[in-house]
């Protein structure tokens, strides 16, 4: 069982949030609540038995969250211990960072990779976004294809 904790700032609202995990399951530790929860397939969460979609997509120390037809922001108040800031950098996903289409795929499984090297090329409401390594390392997977429709927090990319 892995234990993690955040502290967010929500709406200006300081609140604490311990996260134990095991193989997709575990519990939310939130304001002395304890919630249940399952990781299901992509993008779908169950908490205290109820199904819920939802979207993270992270900038810095901030992130922001669909869930339920709901957009949520939160900003990191401390930087994270040394535990969660590895979970944090081991994770070579590239995530759509809202909803649009693949313009252009500027890597190849295989290829070997420099943070923030440009991965994907998207576009979104006319506007065009390049989509970078999290961290460098080698092309494993890539999941989409150029002219591809795509939605906000899909897996687009992953790097080992």
């Amino acid at each position: 069982m892995i234990s993690r904790e955040f502290h967010w700032s929500i709406a200006g609202h300081d609140i604490t949030v311990r996260v134990e995990e095991s193989q997709g399951h575990g519990t939310f530790h939130v304001e002395g609540r304890s919630l249940p929860f399952r990781l299901l397939q992509s993008n779908w969460i169950e908490i205290e038995g109820k199904k819920h979609r939802f979207h993270v997509v992270r900038s810095g120390n901030e992130y922001t969250i669909w869930f339920n037809g709901h957009t949520y922001h939160f900003a990191r108040t401390q930087n994270a211990g040394l535990g969660q800031a590895a979970g944090v950098a081991a994770s070579g996903e590239v995530l759509a960072l809202m909803p649009g289409k693949v313009l252009r795929v500027e890597v190849e499984v295989g290829d070997t990779v420099e943070e923030k090297q440009t991965v994907v090329l998207m576009e979104s409401m006319k506007m065009e976004s390049a989509l970078r390594a999290p961290r460098a390392g080698r092309v494993a997977r890539i999941c989409c294809q150029v002219g591809q429709i795509v939605e906000m927090g899909q897996l687009l990319v992953v790097i080992d």
